[in-house]
């Protein structure tokens, strides 16, 4: 078994140097930087090493004016890690995609990308690395392209894939493992296939699970750091180093072969990797695939979890109302009910009366809409729990109030209580709110919060120690489909997928048009989505969501429909349910349910809307 470096960009950023500029051109004009990042890998225990050139190619040093510089960088790149050759460590050509879509996808030829990699792997070739290193192919011609020309330069060169997907294990391109594993082996020269980065260590886990029966070839498993997180205008990844290494003695138990990591891993992580790796008692054995003869390490024993009493999780359908409904299909109605201000709940409790006896089976409770202090959402779910057989409650919960101590003991204690349902955010600034003295916490975001929430229904805390049972919570997050700024809510939104995320529920929606554009943009996702409403009640109302409200779109069209409603109460209250209506019927072919947001905590406006469409009697 060996171990390969960690994420050189991420390394290299945290060292200062910015995103807005390219990394792999630091080997000619920081050498000293780049080559110290690889002599902390190497002293961490690292014996594989790939070469600083994932981006090394001509479409992608266009941008920042370098194509004319690559064979430099090519060369300087080998050369920094021509002493660690010497030491009997083994040195890779990195070679990544091109940046841009070949046919019959994208304009550029087969002919021509296959040019490009020529001119890359001819040049490692002269520098005689040890092999050639496929990394972060997406779309299975481009890597197909990419192995013919590792085969024209050197066919007895060996080569190594490793292939990126999401957590659904399939590449952005839709491309199976199984799919690429079939078309990777097809080359004799290939030796070693694995996984690097896209995905933390437990998505690299199932890969390993999947992969390791289909092949007799060498795995190499290379996960990031988990998923990152933005903070101060730097992206940071928050798994710690003694998680990564738990997971790299199960890589080894799984069947790996080679083990490292991706984006965030850095030589404390590579390390502690290698300390626990070292401590298993495994030994070598051969498997015979044709003509070849590969090694394998194998374990003594078997892998015992850390607590033989630890229950498997409770399967999605079968942990609640809410969990079977998003597996079946059947439509989710939920109305969205503010908790009170004070201890008096006398009037909330008969709005859950009013829900309960026109059959709504979901309250929606939110965690201090707009920064307005309010009763504990996860309290008023527990109560709901133990005074209604009816109706489940779905709190929300903002990492704006709770640092990540309170926010572990929160979720912990609401499960006692039953409380199963949860939707996810990171809560309006304290500043929009009411007490003008109140800061925001945010130790993490709702991405952050989700990865919590997921571990623990793995039964593992935040930093993957096990702590018993599983909790089975239904994880629910946001999504804001008339942002101004879709490419980054998009890109959260897949975060929080991979986070975790089973269901998502969406701000007021006015325009079924705007909502498909933007889910055209998104494309596929695999978590059910509940649409919200917000019924309008007057013209003011109506501005104030539009002004006021963080996120939530209203229309100039909506807005002049409730100003040609003039000041008659009644008639503006029905044109609102009569706009919400119009957009339910549109949309409810293209969603998983709606959250009716009762507006003024007007239950009964609500139920009336719901009524109106005639939801329960579809």
């Amino acid at each position: 078994m060996k171990l390969t470096n960690g994420g050189i960009i991420t390394a290299l950023y945290d060292k200062g140097f910015y995103i807005n500029r390219s990394f792999e051109e630091l080997c000619l004009t920081q050498p000293e930087d780049v080559k110290a990042v690889y002599q902390s890998y190497k002293e961490a225990g690292s014996e594989i090493f790939f070469t600083n050139t994932f981006s090394a190619n001509r479409p992608k040093l266009v941008e920042f004016g370098l194509q004319d510089r690559l064979e430099k960088i090519i060369r300087s790149s080998v050369s920094l890690l021509r002493s660690f050759q010497e030491d009997d460590c083994e040195v890779y050509g990195l070679l990544g995609p091109l940046g841009v879509m070949i046919e019959p996808l994208g304009k550029l030829s087969k002919e021509k990308a296959r040019e490009y990699f020529h001119e890359i792997l001819k040049l490692f070739d002269e520098e005689n690395v040890d092999g050639f290193c496929l990394q972060g192919f997406h779309d299975l011609s481009e890597l197909v392209t990419a192995l013919q020309a590792c085969a024209e330069v050197n066919a007895k060169k060996k080569v190594t894939v490793l292939f990126s997907v999401q957590e659904n294990m399939r590449s952005s391109f839709g491309h199976s493992l199984e799919e690429l594993l079939e078309h990777a082996v097809e080359f004799a020269q290939v030796d070693t296939v694995g996984i690097c980065g896209e995905v933390g260590p437990s998505g690299a886990l199932t890969a390993l699970e999947i992969m390791r029966p289909l092949t007799t070839l060498n795995i190499a498993i290379l996960p990031d750091a988990g998923l990152p997180r933005y903070v101060n205008d730097q992206y940071i990844y928050m798994t710690n180093p003694d998680y990564m290494a738990k997971f790299a003695k199960r890589f080894i138990q799984g069947g790996a072969d080679i083990v490292g990591g991706g984006a965030g891993v850095h030589s404390q992580h590579i390390k502690a990797m290698n300390n626990s790796i070292r401590m298993l008692n495994v030994s070598e054995v051969a498997t015979t695939s044709g003509d070849k003869t590969i090694k394998h390490i194998i374990p003594h024993g078997v892998y015992i979890e850390p607590s033989s009493e630890v229950k498997a999780n409770v399967p999605l359908k079968q942990r609640n109302s809410l969990g079977a409904k998003l597996v079946s299909g059947e439509k989710i109605i939920t109305v969205e009910v503010m908790p009170p201000k004070g201890i008096d709940f006398a009037k909330f409790h008969e709005h859950c009366e009013e829900l309960e006896a026109a059959e709504v089976d979901f309250i929606n409770i939110p965690d201090g809409a707009r920064a307005i202090a309010r009763m504990s959402s996860l309290q008023m779910a527990a109560y709901i729990k133990n005074n209604f057989k009816n109706l489940e409650p779905i709190p929300h919960v903002t990492t704006r109030d709770r640092n990540l101590l309170g926010l572990q003991g929160d979720l912990l204690g609401s499960h006692i209580n039953g409380v199963r349902n949860l939707l996810l955010v990171t809560g309006d600034p304290p500043k929009l709110g009411n007490c003008p003295g109140a800061t925001g916490v945010y130790d993490v975001d709702a991405i952050g919060l989700t990865h919590i929430a997921s571990r623990f229904n793995q039964g593992l805390g935040l930093g993957g120690a096990p702590f018993g049972n599983p909790t089975d919570f239904v994880i629910g997050v946001a999504l804001n489909p008339t942002t101004s700024n879709r490419e980054l809510e998009i890109q959260r939104f897949k975060y929080k997928i991979e986070a975790g995320a089973r269901y998502a529920i969406t701000q007021p929606i006015y325009s079924v048009e705007a909502y498909e554009s933007f889910m055209e943009e998104l494309g596929p996702v695999n978590i059910p989505i509940i649409m919200g409403i917000w019924p309008l009640v007057s013209l003011r109302n109506a501005e104030f969501l539009r002004n006021e409200v963080p996120g939530v779109v209203v229309p100039k069209d909506v807005i002049q429909k409730m100003e040609q409603a003039g000041d008659d109460k009644l008639k503006a209250t029905q044109v609102g349910m009569d706009i919400a209506m119009d957009v339910m019927d549109k949309a409810y072919n293209h969603v998983a349910g709606f959250q009716i947001s009762a507006p003024f905590n007007k239950v009964k406006l609500a139920v009336d809307v719901i009524n109106g469409v005639g939801l329960k009697g579809k």
